[in-house]
């Protein structure tokens, strides 16, 4: 720990959750190789992983799009390691929704789904397993891979807001995430651009 850690309320935890996310992301990328997904299924996986990651990155620790900021970084005292791989997760599902509703050229979402679907499932089980929980976390919504994208980041805001033990407003909640989604998306196909 550094002298700044110290001096710093906050510093040395936000670090803490630096590393614990680069971990998560690290762990899910290298799903890839467990789930046996084809070379053109890694490269994709590869890119909801790191989005995911970022994402996580931007709302927990610290933003460098301001429409990626849900009030969260505050709470950092009652986030972790459990409620980062949730998050994370969450943010993983979402990247499939966008993924679902944006496409690529070339690739047919539909087909694909099943695959990234099963895969993430597999990360979190494998995630978990080492972990004392009563309860494994669950997608935000049942029926979470039929939603469209505006419709997953509002409930997943608020499952996040409830993980961390804290009210919902509803007027902040709507600028929000429609900032959210906005820079999300952009994100996405900006990484898909870069393919």
């Amino acid at each position: 720990m550094s002298a700044l850690d110290w001096l710093i309320p906050g510093r040395g935890r936000r670090t803490t959750l630096a590393r614990e996310i680069r971990a998560v992301t690290a762990s899910a990328i290298k799903q890839s190789e467990s789930s046996r997904l084809t070379q053109r299924e890694s490269v994709l996986w590869e890119l909801f992983c790191s989005g995911a990651g970022e994402v996580v990155h931007q709302l927990l620790v610290k933003s460098q799009d301001r429409r990626l900021d849900w009030g969260v970084r505050r709470r950092w005292r009652n986030i972790d390691g459990p409620r980062v791989l949730t998050i994370y997760w969450w943010m993983l599902l979402y990247h499939l929704v966008l993924y679902r509703n944006r496409g690529i050229d070339g690739h047919d979402p539909q087909e694909d789904l099943p695959v990234f679907r099963e895969a993430a499932q597999a990360f979190l089980q494998r995630e978990l397993d080492p972990l004392p929980l009563e309860h494994s976390p669950s997608p935000w919504a049942e029926k979470w891979d039929e939603q469209f994208v505006l419709e997953s980041a509002m409930e997943i805001y608020d499952n996040v807001y409830g993980l961390l033990g804290r009210h919902v407003d509803l007027t902040t909640r709507i600028n929000r995430v429609s900032l959210f989604t906005t820079a999300t998306e952009q994100g996405f196909n900006k990484a898909i651009r870069e393919l």
